[in-house]
């Protein structure tokens, strides 16, 4: 097929720059692959509230039977992005006291917006070995968008 050029020359197209727009019906497109994804598995975590004392700390017995972590075990306590993420250290700054309580230091709670009597939320994964705490107010907030989503704007 010839199309007339800029200067009246005929010229012709070449098939592996201009593609064929011609569909073919029996071409049915393949399916995209479906990537894993980063996530952590779900199901993993268990929940629990907890009401921080005035001295920092908070019952965990619950969550610790779950972990599998026992009195005195030391642990490091570290604030990442609003909540604080608690994990087994051989040296970490802190333990589990023999009540089952987690003590959270004066800077983390300030860093995360924690309260004293302030109530957090508890997410503990034995798989990871880690629980993480969340300030009630952050769940609540989150949630509430959710469901403002889910009601459709309502």
């Amino acid at each position: 097929m010839g199309v007339v050029g800029r200067f009246g020359c005929t010229e012709q197209l070449i098939g592996a720059v201009v593609p064929d727009l011609r569909v073919d019906p029996e071409t049915v497109p393949a399916p995209l692959t479906v990537l894993p994804s980063a996530a952590l598995p779900t199901g993993e975590f268990v929940l629990d509230v907890a009401r921080v004392d005035r001295s920092g700390r908070f019952p965990a017995c619950g969550v610790l039977s779950v972990l599998g972590w026992e009195f005195g075990w030391r642990i490091e306590v570290d604030a990442v992005h609003g909540a604080v993420v608690i994990r087994r250290a051989a040296s970490g700054r802190r333990a589990v006291d023999g009540r089952g309580s987690i003590p959270l230091p004066v800077a983390v709670r300030d860093l995360c917006g924690i309260a004293p009597a302030g109530e957090v939320v508890l997410a503990a994964s034995a798989v990871l070995q880690v629980l993480v705490v969340h300030p009630a107010a952050i769940v609540a907030r989150l949630l509430s968008e959710h469901h403002v989503r889910l009601l459709g704007g309502w």
